[in-house]
């Protein structure tokens, strides 16, 4: 965090101070209780979260901001207490001003899926020439959001901030900490129906990348081979709208797509320019997110031949779509950092991509964010038709959630004796042991939290050397 006086803030937010005195540094700001330490700024925002006096004591200077000033009468003698009308108001206030301290690139990014990819590559991109912020991996809950805007300070020269969408307002919450001006939309398929209950809520729900962007100054970067992005996002009135893909019209396309043993290589046209570019990592998502952090880096100020030289040095990410080789000489698919409709069939369609004659065997597991109402049901069933669709050979099915996607399969001309209903990592491995040689390949397709169990754990020993 860039240090502030304590009255540069008080001013800010339309303060008083009811209580102490002095003109404190403040280093670090937060709105849990829990979270204090020397030099804090104490938003009091949820009047439920408990206040212990013994931090108060421990820490110094500690000032609050409040518009409950009673809740603080038993440690009021360790603090510094401004008294404001309305909590929100102050602390977006706050929020706001710090944000605006900063005229730096900054680049947020959404999506169904590709968020953690894009944004590491397009800092990789950056970080040549300057000092970057960004989202730590895939730690992108709203909760982090201010711990990642105080992130920024006289040093930071770029930011980029991977932005999800849990539920409606979830995006737009996260655009009024950020406000980046230059943003990119991945891609929207159909997923966390939990909190936002129907595919058509997901989709407006993603079209909140538009809150708050200058129409007139404002970057917006969008796929523009995604149907559901045309259903949904309104860009009529903004003047820099960049799309990229593979189709006709698309301002960075990819032409000419294709796997080499290190990865996947493309074409780039831009402006009537060719450039040719290696990204690590297989599968066309990857093509996408090459193609979107590179319109997004270019638009922070970086050559476009610059950026897909970078890209070539770009570390694939770990159990992102990861070919490695297993027991036996077999090949595995290691996908399992998350699990999405959208990044199962595109791993389905690697497995069918790199196998070639060799035997495919897809293991499945629940999609932790899509529950179990209808439109569930129906994105494991169009999974199923997926798995036949890409030929795979044997399908193992991992846990009670997933079975749609075995039953679908086998509706769909799948043979019964080639479909396996696993509970945990020990039945799989017995499973998959007669496939451990180098005639075949295994696509791993199982959610984070299912492979921190320890049979799972142990499974995965067991088959990766």
């Amino acid at each position: 965090m860039k240090p502030l006086y304590l009255q540069e803030i008080v001013n800010v937010i339309d303060g008083n101070v009811t209580h102490g005195s002095g003109i404190p540094l403040i280093k670090h700001v937060t709105y849990r209780p829990k979270k204090i330490k020397d030099h804090t700024l104490l938003f009091y925002r949820y009047n439920d979260m408990k206040i212990d006096k013994q931090l108060f004591k421990k820490y110094q200077p500690v000032t609050v901001v409040t518009d409950e000033p009673d809740a603080f009468r038993k440690v009021k003698n360790h603090c510094i207490l401004i008294q404001v009308d309305h909590i929100e108001d102050a602390y977006w206030k706050f929020v706001t001003y710090y944000r605006n301290l900063f005229d730096i690139p900054i680049i947020g990014i959404t999506g169904t899926c590709g968020k953690t990819t894009t944004k590491q590559m397009v800092k990789h991109i950056l970080r040549k020439y300057y000092h970057v912020h960004s989202t730590y991996l895939s730690n992108n809950q709203r909760s982090l959001n201010l711990k990642y805007l105080l992130g920024i300070d006289d040093q930071t020269e770029a930011a980029v901030f991977e932005m999800p969408v849990a539920s409606p307002g979830y995006l737009a919450n996260t655009i009024q900490y950020f406000q980046p001006p230059i943003r990119v939309l991945l891609n929207i398929d159909v997923y966390h129906l939990k909190d936002c209950k129907t595919p058509e809520a997901y989709m407006k729900a993603k079209a909140e990348i538009l809150t708050g962007l200058d129409k007139k100054t404002g970057i917006i970067i969008l796929n523009g081979d995604d149907p559901n992005i045309k259903k949904v996002v309104d860009i009529s009135d903004f003047n820099h709208v960049i799309y990229f893909g593979m189709s006709e019209g698309c301002h960075f396309k990819a032409n000419h797509v294709r796997y080499t043993d290190k990865g996947m290589k493309f074409t780039l046209t831009h402006q009537g320019n060719e450039y040719e570019v290696l990204v690590p990592g297989y599968g066309k998502s990857n093509v996408y997110n090459a193609l979107a952090s590179i319109a997004a880096a270019s638009s922070a100020g970086i050559e476009i031949a610059e950026c897909c030289e970078r890209l070539a040095t770009f570390e694939h990410m770990k159990e992102h779509l990861e070919i490695q080789k297993g027991v036996g000489g077999v090949t595995i698919i290691d996908d399992t950092w998350n699990v999405t409709p959208l990044s199962m069939a595109e791993a389905l369609e690697v497995l069918k991509d790199i196998s070639g004659t060799k035997i495919k065997i897809a293991i499945l597991g629940y999609m932790p964010q899509l529950g179990n109402q209808k439109y569930a049901m129906e994105q494991y069933a169009r999974m199923g038709e997926k798995v036949v669709n890409t030929n795979v050979d044997h399908l193992i099915i991992v846990g009670d959630e997933a079975k749609e996607i075995g039953r679908v399969a086998m509706q769909h001309g799948m043979n019964t004796n080639n479909v396996h209903f696993c509970m945990d990592g020990k039945d799989v491995y017995e499973t998959v042991k007669s496939f451990l040689h180098s005639d075949a390949v295994i696509l791993l397709k199982l959610p984070h939290r299912v492979m921190v169990e320890d049979t799972f754990k142990q499974f995965k020993r067991a088959i990766i050397r």
